[in-house]
């Protein structure tokens, strides 16, 4: 969990998990860029259980926010030194208060945390092997129990004057930029309805509704599109009795955070709400991977959500294409049937102007007898021998046809073990050369991830290599041994060139386990990543590994890049 060092006792307060610094010229290694401007943000898991007794699942967690912030470089102190400042603040949730307050868990989370029921746990301790409540305990604790705990861990964006917290099963946390302080639930003026994202069904009156059910939950995962400057963006319901979601998509202007346009769809054959989305000039790509939940294991408390949820690694499945609210044209939203695999990110999509195609990448798994939903990423840490290894896919639609026409390894991706992939925030909804992801390895295992791989997707070799055998091809930097590193995030520099995807800096977080640190790493993208980073900023507090963020132009909620 997120603490204080031992040579620093006092630095972070254990509550809150605030804390702010100026970053000392011993804490950087290399050279910090002049055009390298703006306010770093990233979120993930921080907060890793109450009163000594540890969540069962690192997702659980509660989100931890933080901000390093690379102002002008002629912001500098009186010695000349440029002023990079780091803040951090747990995401203090109204259910994360209550549970702090108690002493203990009140809420099922999605990954099996929930009351303990009749027997008191252990209380080992946060930073140790979570303990397991007997079946008849965990029964008791959380049967019936349907409302399930907001987290807020998985995303933080700036965009059109706030920041904001993203958790894809319930509504964002507005944050204030300049301390990080959680403001509350953001409804963005009631477009977005609290309680449980649960609707009886299409045909059902919204009067018989119960007053807990209704409510909606927004994507952790909306798209910038580079042409309007909008945010797309999406929420969701389940509709109970038809085993579907309906789903409303709404773009946001960056100027004021308002709708400029929305359009509500129904999501046949689908129980559970994908993960990521990608967008192109005219459409919406949702990727529905073979997911089925068993609601009794739920309902009764047997189980959490997500180990509730069964997928089949050998069925095939069904991208789901909608138009844009604001595109020109507008379409009939039409599904198209693809190979067995398991998408998780999106890089980017993009309407190929010779074939008409629709061409996309992301990462996920091949097909596989996998059954249990990221069960293996539970307890203390990831079991990499039961995950499968995770590849950066091409997929090409033909919406003519409605099929599938090409689906398969990347260009230049052959045996990379590759996640959190993205490209040049101008070339998100466009053909792009280079495809930017952490990096696991690159013989085709499955293993922790610790370098920051560029992807030739353009001009790669197609050429299948077995696995254990080294691609040679891929531009891989590592960080070394027992480092583990994070998402990437490409920065265009500060009065760049947009339309050259190498003008522009690669940062990503990285975890020292040696020499027990963490630190952010920044790479010209001009040169080989092989090359090495730049510059390091080593922080004075170890952060937990965490999932995305973004790097907004400055602390005031403007608009931002992301993955």
């Amino acid at each position: 969990t997120y603490q204080s060092p031992p040579d620093e006792p006092n630095l972070i307060d254990p509550k809150s998990g605030f804390t702010e610094y100026e970053i000392e010229e011993n804490m950087i290694e290399g050279k910090i860029p002049d055009d390298l401007v703006g306010c770093l943000y990233r979120n993930g898991p921080g907060k890793f259980g109450v009163g000594g007794d540890r969540v069962l699942h690192v997702l659980d967690a509660d989100g931890l926010v933080i901000q390093v912030n690379f102002p002008p470089a002629d912001d500098t102190d009186s010695n000349g030194k440029r002023r990079i400042r780091f803040r951090s603040r747990f995401v203090e949730t109204e259910q994360m208060m209550k549970e702090e307050e108690a002493n203990k868990f009140l809420y099922r989370s999605t990954f099996g945390t929930g009351p303990r029921g009749f027997i008191d746990p252990p209380r080992k301790g946060v930073n140790e092997d979570p303990w397991v409540s007997p079946l008849l305990s965990q029964m008791v604790g959380n049967a019936m129990k349907t409302d399930i705990k907001n987290s807020a861990n998985t995303h933080v964006i700036s965009f059109g004057g706030k920041v904001l917290a993203l958790l894809e099963a319930g509504l964002p946390h507005q944050l204030d930029p300049n301390t990080l302080k959680a403001l509350g639930e953001d409804t963005f003026d009631g477009v977005l309805k609290k309680g449980t994202p649960v609707k009886l069904g299409s045909d059902i009156p919204e009067e018989f509704t119960p007053d807990f059910l209704g409510g909606s939950a927004h994507t952790a995962h909306p798209n910038m599109c580079p042409t309007t400057g909008n945010l797309v963006g999406w929420h969701w319901s389940q509709l109970v009795s038809d085993g579907a979601l309906e789903v409303t998509f709404t773009e946001w202007s960056n100027k004021d955070f308002s709708a400029v346009a929305s359009t509500t769809h129904i999501l046949k054959d689908c129980e559970l709400a994908p993960h990521d989305m990608a967008i192109t000039e005219n459409c919406i790509l949702l990727k529905v991977n073979s997911l089925k939940m068993n609601a009794l294991n739920f309902i009764s408390g047997m189980k959490g959500p997500a180990a509730s949820v069964k997928m089949d690694g050998r069925s095939n499945v069904f991208v789901h294409i909608f138009p844009r609210p604001t595109a020109e044209h507008q379409f009939e939203p039409y599904v198209i049937e693809v190979p067995p695999c398991f998408s998780i990110h999106f890089s980017h999509a993009y309407e190929d102007p010779n074939t008409g195609h629709i061409v996309t990448y992301f990462s996920g798994w091949p097909p596989s007898d996998e059954k249990d939903f990221l069960g293996a990423w539970g307890g203390f840490a990831p079991e990499f021998q039961q995950i499968p290894t995770s590849l950066l896919w091409k997929l090409e639609l033909d919406p003519a046809t409605k099929q599938c026409v090409f689906l398969d390894v990347a260009p230049g991706a052959m045996n990379g073990n590759l996640e959190l992939p993205l490209v040049h925030p101008n070339f998100t909804t466009r053909e792009a050369t280079y495809v930017y992801a952490s990096c696991n390895n690159v013989v085709g295992d499955s293993t922790a991830p610790n370098g920051i791989a560029r992807v030739n997707v353009k001009d790669g070799s197609s050429t299948k290599i077995p696995v254990g055998v080294k691609n040679e091809e891929m531009d891989v930097w590592w960080f070394g041994s027992r480092c583990f590193s994070g998402e990437p995030l490409v920065i265009p520099k500060e009065g760049g060139d947009l339309e050259d995807e190498t003008d522009a800096y690669a940062l990503v977080m990285v975890f020292d386990a040696v020499k027990d640190r963490s630190g952010v790493a920044i790479f010209d993208l001009k040169e080989e990543l092989k090359a090495g980073p730049v510059g390091m900023v080593w922080l004075k507090s170890i952060i937990p590994y965490g999932l995305h963020g973004c790097f907004a132009q400055d602390t005031k909620g403007t608009a931002s890049v992301f993955c």
